[in-house]
């Protein structure tokens, strides 16, 4: 059994459980999650014991080779054919989930009787496993790699866009087949914005780079950030940078299943609070990655989750000195049965 067919069967579980009869799927990134076919098209129904796939014309040979689980019908109307599978299998009490779709998908769902009803895929993505995870570990592979080969062709007088460009030409090479996100290089005051907007600033000597990038290999992203002194580090950038790196550690050494996501992220904010840079960590220690760059679990101050085995974090605390620099250090960490793996190293 594949590891689609194995979460199919999971979502079918999942239906029973929450006393539902079928599952309305129409977002790609759902309906690659469940069956392995990641193109733009097909309307999934998941009932408790069954699955079909309308989508059109031109991919159903492709859809069939690839998802022999799935039963596929091309359809020029794949919700109409999705609504009719229901009334066809006197489906009583089905449902969307509200946060994959589109106001006028939605509201399409609701008028024709479907429930909202969240959160059904978004557990089983938490938790990877076989394929999901060899995907996984590929992209946060390459991505480290890539670091390593660029930082010693990072030179006085390169653009960030040009050291951008680069590195996601050598993540592509490498086999990544686009970047997880807009790739953020910072030089000297630009690393001291989190979300940096790459731009044609030249590096000058004896100043700050930042580097926050990730890749996708078989349609899981990696996240990593790298920050180095390019030149002669001053005292200040050392200390900071040595808080932040300390911060960074301890995150990574609380990541064990059972841990709590807010308790992981207490122990990076209260290490940077006592250093006296408190008021200068201003987000997030960390977010769930998979199929999404961004998905749960949450390590901050407000969700309230605990990490399992299969899980995948990023560990990412950062101090901000406006005008000046900022340093941020990011792994993307593994949730182990013993404890934790990082992934990106």
């Amino acid at each position: 059994m594949t590891t689609n067919e194995k979460r199919l069967r999971q979502l079918q579980s999942l239906l029973k459980k929450n006393d539902l009869d079928a599952l309305a799927v129409s977002r790609p990134l759902e309906a690659g999650f469940l069956t392995g076919f990641h193109l733009e098209g097909p309307h999934l129904l998941v009932t408790r014991d069954g699955a079909w796939a309308f989508l059109p014309k031109m991919l159903l040979e492709h859809f069939k080779a690839r998802v022999p689980f799935v039963q596929a019908e091309a359809s020029d109307d794949m919700p109409g054919s999705v609504i009719a599978r229901i009334k066809e299998k006197g489906c009583r009490k089905s449902a969307f989930e509200p946060e994959t779709e589109t106001y006028l998908g939605g509201s399409f769902w609701k008028k024709k009787g479907l429930a909202e009803f969240g959160g059904l895929t978004a557990s089983l993505r938490q938790c990877k496993e076989g394929s999901e995870l060899a995907a996984l570990r590929k992209a946060c592979a390459i991505a480290a790699k890539a670091f390593r080969v660029i930082k010693p062709r990072i030179k006085t007088g390169r653009t960030e866009l040009s050291v951008a460009r680069e590195l996601e030409d050598i993540m592509q090479a490498m086999g990544a087949t686009k970047t997880s996100f807009a790739t953020i290089i910072g030089f000297g005051p630009n690393a001291a914005m989190p979300h940096h907007e790459t731009s044609e600033r030249r590096l000058k000597k004896d100043e700050a780079v930042l580097m926050d990038f990730g890749c996708v290999y078989d349609n899981y992203c990696s996240d990593m950030t790298r920050t180095y002194f390019h030149g002669r580090p001053t005292e200040e950038f050392r200390k900071v940078h040595a808080i932040v790196q300390k911060s960074h550690d301890l995150g990574i050494k609380a990541v064990r299943p059972g841990a709590s996501t807010i308790g992981v992220d207490k122990v990076c904010r209260d290490h940077i609070a006592d250093a006296g840079y408190g008021q200068y960590f201003i987000h997030g220690t960390g977010h769930g990655v998979g199929l999404e760059i961004h998905e749960p679990p949450r390590l901050n101050t407000r969700y309230k989750g605990t990490l399992k085995k299969g899980m995948a974090v990023t560990v990412e605390p950062g101090i901000y000195l406006h005008g000046r620099f900022g340093v941020r250090i990011e792994d993307t960490v593994l949730v182990t049965g013993a404890g934790r793996e990082i992934l990106t190293k």
